[in-house]
């Protein structure tokens, strides 16, 4: 009789294991902790789903999700998808649009500046999962040591704020940036050609970053270090960790960098600046225009490939869910995607940073939508570069990279 049990359950077990769907997903190693919380509670929900989550490296991240598929269009349901990424994985035949699975209360209610990552060419390719820009951050209490009322609302009022901290001797900069060679260059020089009022093409797409307001910004940088010496000159070489720690213990009052960085200035085992660091929208470099920032966020798509389309549906709109994003903010400080949240009385509670983040989201520049993206940037970051190390001037270096860009991208 014991033998016979024992037989009969290990059928069953058989049984309920094939009887299951079981989706891939590959995500970034920074989202493992609560996605792998967050798996448990969608195999509960949908027991006949399981999901297998691989997490890499973010720097290793794209090269196995195109390699791997490449071999094996099936080999994963769900990547996490980059919001410079979207076009090319598109141009790749990577993922699949899911216009069809939105619904009405995603598309009126799921902030547009974070909607936008997943879209290319008038489709859409997934949900974003989480919502993420580069912020301005200031110390409030060395701006009041200084006499500054409140936070510059222009780079002009950025410079002269600078000035007048290092002045009193409160610092010896007034900030210090990630202007290194790297992606994360153009996401500030993103940030500064919005707000300029600058565009990376014009309606012909043809580069345009080397415009008026385009070389405005680039000179801005260049001059915020040599001339207005208010920015660290550092900054050439530094990546945004560099800011994080400077501004996390008051050698600088003002930092641009992900909402990642709030938990940190607030956190007295890495900052001793908890409760003085504030948020405010980029101060502005044109009249009358409320600054862009640079978008920075990440998303989930379904695989061309996958053989699992709806259980990696009901996976990324689970995650997606007004459920989980206010889990995901409340426990891990992840920005969530649906407006109503940033008002949600539990959410503002532990996160009371993000009412007056949310001001900035309704204003954000893209990096442009291109399949050849990384070729795209590695091109601006190395002129850039020129510029700030004053080998070019401003307006030598973005017409070079135009000129290199339109041969890219094949135009004339």
């Amino acid at each position: 009789m014991k033998k016979f049990l024992v037989v009969v359950l290990s059928v069953l077990m058989v049984l309920m294991v094939f009887g299951k769907v079981t989706i891939r997903v590959i995500s970034s190693d920074d989202f493992a902790t609560f996605r792998k919380e967050a798996i448990k509670e969608f195999e509960k929900l949908y027991p006949d789903i399981h999901v297998e989550l691989i997490s890499v490296g973010y720097n290793q991240l794209y090269q196995k999700i195109v390699t791997t598929l490449a071999v094996d269009p099936s080999a994963f349901d769900v990547i996490d998808v980059d919001c410079i990424w979207t076009p090319e994985f598109v141009e790749m035949g990577l993922l699949e649009p899911v216009d069809d699975r939105l619904t009405e209360d995603m598309k009126k209610n799921i902030l547009p500046s974070v909607m936008r990552i997943m879209q290319y060419k008038g489709k859409t390719y997934g949900l974003p999962m989480f919502d993420d820009v580069l912020f301005f951050y200031y110390n409030e209490d060395l701006l009041k040591k200084a006499g500054i009322l409140r936070p510059p609302a222009t780079w002009d009022e950025f410079v002269a704020f600078s000035k007048i901290l290092q002045e009193k001797g409160l610092v010896k900069y007034g900030s210090i940036w990630g202007w290194a060679q790297a992606e994360g260059l153009i996401c500030y020089y993103t940030l500064l050609l919005g707000s300029f009022g600058g565009r990376w093409f014009d309606e012909n797409g043809n580069p345009a970053f080397n415009d008026e307001a385009g070389v405005k910004a680039l000179q801005w940088m260049v001059d915020a270090i040599y001339k207005y010496k208010v920015v660290d000159p550092a900054s050439i070489n530094s990546d945004d960790r560099a800011m994080l720690h400077a501004v996390a213990h008051g050698d600088v009052a003002f930092g641009f960098n992900w909402s990642f960085a709030w938990t940190i200035f607030n956190d007295p085992e890495q900052s001793t600046q908890v409760g003085k660091i504030k948020v405010a929208l980029v101060p502005s470099g044109k009249p009358g225009i409320v600054s862009n920032t640079s978008s920075g966020s990440m998303g989930l798509g379904i695989t061309r490939g996958s053989k699992h389309k709806d259980a990696a549906w009901k996976f990324i709109a689970f995650l997606a869910s007004r459920k989980e994003q206010k889990i995901q903010a409340i426990k891990y400080g992840a920005m969530p995607i649906w407006e109503d949240l940033y008002h949600d009385p539990e959410v503002l509670q532990k996160h009371p940073e993000f009412e007056p983040m949310l001001n900035q989201l309704y204003y954000v520049m893209d990096r442009p939508s291109l399949v050849k993206y990384t070729q795209f940037s590695r091109i601006l970051q190395i002129y850039i570069q020129k510029a700030l190390t004053r080998q070019m001037s401003p307006k030598e270096a973005l017409d070079r990279a135009a000129k290199e860009v339109k041969k890219l991208l094949g135009r004339k």
